[in-house]
């Protein structure tokens, strides 16, 4: 029985040892994505402020062949993406909590969303209400722990979050959703496709397909962010019936390092907040 328990110890260890190591390699990758995205960019001087500098990617110069999409909607600096635009961030929401916070950002991401043609946004947040208890939710579900659409586009929003310095977020991302987040698109995809993917998510939104707190299990109508993104986005087939896109690479959970990293995606927008709290918008035009 020693033995035995001797090499699932081994065996537990080796494999978290193998996923950190895989999940390194994939930081490495995503940062040398996003060196290469951002050397594209050139100063938008007439757009820049003092606090928030814009930086256009020229689309002739970073996949020129994809769909022409506008930046920003309506010309509204502060309202980044286009409909089908994937929203990412690495950065967990837990601050509150140091050890899981660091743990759950390195492994597993922060949060995904998708734009819709309004520029509002289509997530599925696991937050249950403050009268309902965490397990029943778990298992049937919550009022407002599913899929929503229509939610205001926060990730640019300089007034995202009230200042108050006993809030754990204000004090890591101050008044903004969060210092750096990426902006994704799909290679190769077509707009009646966008239209697909946001039918397949506002059908979602309707029958309020609920989180998925168990992530690889339990999946049958229940989604968490990132898992919602890449099902939304696969259920797009080819002519002869076969699933056109690939967002989840390793076929288990779908990290937010999945859909940076998939072959059929690609940077569209990088934000990062240096140390005055500058914010540097980078973004394809």
């Amino acid at each position: 029985m020693k033995r035995i328990l001797r090499l699932l110890l081994f065996a537990v260890i080796g494999f978290f040892v193998f996923l950190t190591g895989q999940t390194i390699g994939e930081h490495i990758a995503i940062n040398r994505e996003i060196r290469q995205f951002v050397q594209k960019g050139v100063l938008d001087e007439v757009n820049s402020t003092d606090t928030i500098k814009y930086y256009k990617v020229s689309r002739e110069t970073y996949y020129p062949n994809e769909l022409i999409r506008d930046p920003f909607y309506t010309g509204d600096y502060l309202k980044p993406g286009d409909a089908g635009d994937i929203f990412v961030t690495q950065r967990s929401p837990l601050v509150a909590y140091p050890g899981v916070d660091q743990f759950v950002t390195f492994f597993f991401g922060g949060h995904a969303a998708v734009i819709d043609d309004s520029n509002t946004i289509f997530e599925t947040i696991g937050i249950p209400n403050s009268d309902e208890k965490l397990l029943d939710v778990i298992l049937n579900g919550g009022r407002d722990t599913h899929v929503k659409g229509g939610i205001r586009n926060y990730w640019l929003d300089p007034t995202h979050r009230a200042e108050d310095n006993n809030d754990p977020s204000y004090r890591a991302f101050g008044t903004y959703y969060r210092n750096d987040w990426i902006g994704l698109r799909i290679k190769g995809i077509t707009q009646a496709e966008i239209d697909e993917s946001l039918a397949y998510l506002s059908k979602l939104e309707q029958e309020e397909a609920q989180y998925n707190f168990l992530f690889v299990l339990n999946t049958k109508n229940r989604y968490y962010c990132t898992d919602m993104v890449s099902r939304a986005y696969e259920s797009i087939q080819t002519e002869s019936g076969k699933q056109k896109y690939d967002l989840n690479r390793d076929t288990i959970a779908v990290t937010v390092n999945d859909l940076v990293l998939s072959k059929d995606t690609y940077i569209s927008y990088y934000v990062t907040t240096d140390k005055n709290d500058v914010k540097h918008v980078y973004y394809i035009g």
